[in-house]
């Protein structure tokens, strides 16, 4: 092989190289929020530490909301995404972990859905508490938050008490007994991907998604994860709802 062909061959394969070469950021939460079931319109948590998913020993069903700062990772439009992943802290555990006739040894499957509806994550919670504790209940709901009828307190109601979203779970996760407090639980599916492309070129259709339990109608069944404002209350970023995406 001759120089110019060994020049030619390599710049072809540096060409290809750059090509393939995928990229990695991480994402903040932008807005993250709990609704609640038998408390309708009267109970909000915008901006306290945690967001829920199960159900509690009031009869309240817990569902999370969360968006991502997607703007701040620079995808480009054209990209093609090759993974998705949501990463949340664990908090609380219903039930501390022990009881709630029997729900609290029962293992969850938390699912991830597509919000079809915009919403308005609020302020209820403001000052943010550095604990989870005594803050399952949420606080009174304020003008601008989401509540489990809701997408806006008073302004914009869900079409469906409980959130607007489609049928068909994006990703569920599988987390069994003892729960350990601090542990970081993943989400990740080639639907997540779909969502996360689509959300670039057709920014207007994404609303967030909505996270929820399949032990709803089981007592003390909630887990807990910490919120940006969580994070933010404890000075420690690393608690807080995070996405991580690779494109190339």
């Amino acid at each position: 092989m001759n120089f110019r062909s060994l020049a030619t061959t390599c710049l072809v394969m540096t060409v290809a190289l750059a090509a393939d070469a995928s990229t990695t950021k991480s994402v903040a939460a932008s807005h993250d929020a709990m609704i609640f079931g038998n408390a309708q319109t009267a109970r909000a948590s915008g901006a306290g530490p945690g967001m829920f998913a199960g159900k509690d020993t009031k009869g309240n069903a817990k569902r999370a909301l969360v968006t991502f700062d997607l703007a701040s990772a620079g995808i480009p439009s054209t990209a093609t995404i090759d993974s998705v992943t949501m990463k949340l802290v664990l908090g609380q555990v219903g039930g501390a972990g022990t009881g709630g006739s029997g729900s609290a040894f029962k293992t969850r499957l938390i699912s991830v859905y597509h919000l079809t509806k915009a919403w308005s994550e609020g302020t209820s919670g403001t000052p943010t508490s550095a604990t989870m504790a005594a803050t399952g209940s949420g606080y009174p709901a304020a003008t601008g938050d989401v509540t489990w009828v809701y997408a806006d307190d008073a302004t914009s109601s869900w079409t469906t008490a409980g959130g607007d979203f489609t049928a068909t779970a994006l990703a569920t996760t599988t987390i069994t007994y003892p729960f350990p407090l601090g542990t970081t639980y993943s989400w990740s599916s080639a639907a997540m991907a779909t969502e996360v492309k689509n959300w670039l070129t057709t920014p207007g259709g994404y609303h967030g998604w909505i996270i929820k339990s399949n032990l709803e109608a089981d007592d003390q069944s909630f887990l807990g994860w910490w919120t940006k404002d969580g994070a933010t209350a404890n000075h420690n970023t690393a608690l807080a709802p995070v996405l991580t995406i690779t494109w190339h």
